[in-house]
């Protein structure tokens, strides 16, 4: 399989790598099973997160007997204090049942405020670059749902890497390769699927094959799913054909109407309602475990009915999304489908 050189941090990776999230989905066997396939199949890098249930003891648990110095393994932790981030990325080596973790990034930096706190005197920055010096963490990178924030994160220097969403409904964050290119900051595909809105394995893998610098994570649930993107992965790259440019441009149309990037420009709203979280409610329910879903999303569907369709929100959001109708559309879908799993 190809690999792709992370920037300025030397680390070789596979272009395909494996996102960690669906592995708490599954048992702890069926999960230990999935990363052992992918890593005989050679695929090298893992990336998790403090905040994934369980996934991080699975992949500690399926890397346990593999070659420690052959696998990339990379997580994040959403803390902005230092106290609070040391103590996370050492829960996470515990966890993971490594004594260094080759990529640490925080954990979805979407606003100025959070960059700004993680960066203070004090802050996260801090004790990455502390963790780093103990060679606990070898490399340190971000990762971000907004493109325009993240060409500052990019700019400052201060990043190896760069995750950020990157599909052909959300491609904004194609503009940020050539930067990342000339910063020598690496690339990472975060939710090449859209968070599952694209079920066209091929099309997709396509779409971003186009790209050689950049590494995707996909997250991958069964083996059935693991050995269609490797067939996809170890076949030549090519351009995309004159068909699939037309069924993207196809799905942009119809997809592209309802489909919300969480870039966060619609914020804040007057009721104080997460739109982008209920917006992106049923990509949510896909990707995590029952209950987590139910827990997270339980408490912001009740907030819809507090919209006052004051439209403040509908001139922000550069893609003309229709917001207070897909709220209620998306409060609907959510009863639904929450009636659904108790019967």
């Amino acid at each position: 399989m190809e690999k792709v050189t992370l920037g300025s941090t030397q680390l070789a990776v596979t272009s395909l790598g494996l996102g960690g999230i669906p592995l708490t989905r599954l048992t702890f066997d069926e999960a230990v099973e999935l990363v052992k396939a992918a890593i005989a199949a050679g695929i090298n890098f893992i990336d998790t997160a403090h905040g994934y249930p369980d996934s991080e003891p699975r992949i500690g648990a399926a890397i346990a007997a593999a070659d420690r110095s052959s696998l990339i393994i990379a997580t994040k932790s959403p803390a902005t204090s230092a106290e609070a981030f040391s103590k996370q990325v050492h829960e996470s080596l515990g966890r993971l049942g490594t004594d260094y973790i080759d990529l640490v990034q925080f954990h979805n930096i979407s606003d100025s405020d959070k960059f700004d706190q993680v960066m203070a005197p004090g802050g996260a920055y801090e004790a990455a670059m502390e963790l780093r010096s103990q060679g606990l963490v070898r490399h340190v990178g971000v990762t971000s749902h907004s493109v325009d924030l993240s060409r500052r994160l990019v700019a400052s220097g201060k990043f190896e890497t760069l995750q950020i969403p990157l599909n052909f409904l959300a491609d904004d964050a194609a503009s940020l390769i050539d930067p990342c290119q000339q910063a020598a900051v690496g690339f990472i595909a975060m939710k090449p699927f859209a968070g599952g809105m694209i079920d066209d394995a091929t099309l997709a893998t396509a779409y971003l094959r186009q790209f050689p610098t950049v590494a995707a994570i996909p997250g991958i649930e069964t083996q059935a799913e693991l050995q269609q993107l490797l067939a996809l992965y170890n076949r030549p790259a090519s351009d995309l054909s004159p068909a699939q440019k037309e069924q993207i441009a196809q799905l942009r149309r119809t997809v592209g109407s309802v489909f919300c990037r969480a870039c966060g420009y619609c914020q804040p709203c007057p009721e104080s309602i997460p739109i982008a979280m209920v917006l992106r409610a049923e990509s949510f329910a896909r990707r995590m475990p029952l209950e987590m879903t139910k827990r997270a999303l339980d408490r912001n569907m009740k907030r819809v009915d507090d919209c006052l369709e004051c439209g403040q929100c509908l001139p922000r959001c550069p893609y003309k999304l229709d917001i207070p109708q897909l709220l209620r559309r998306n409060r609907d879908w959510y009863t639904q489908w929450r009636d659904q799993q108790k019967a």
